[in-house]
């Protein structure tokens, strides 16, 4: 990985609010891409109590491509 190119994983629920009745939490991964210590991508990968195998596909599709651009600078 480059110096001046980052990747950061992180836990995050996102929370959705309905018409004031009703609101939605659900859990996810975070990656979050970072250059010269600015953020430059995110992208959201929900996870829920029972990952399904499509939710582990879209995950590691996720971190290969950080990965990717990552080292793409080096």
């Amino acid at each position: 990985m480059s110096a001046d190119r980052a990747v950061q994983l992180h836990w995050e629920s996102r929370h959705v609010t309905g018409d004031g009745r009703c609101a939605l939490s659900y859990p996810g991964i975070a990656v979050v891409r970072h250059h010269d210590g600015e953020v430059v991508g995110q992208a959201w990968v929900p996870i829920g109590d029972e990952p399904t195998f499509d939710d582990d596909e879209a995950l590691i599709a996720a971190l290969h491509a950080a990965w990717r651009w990552s080292k793409s600078a080096a």
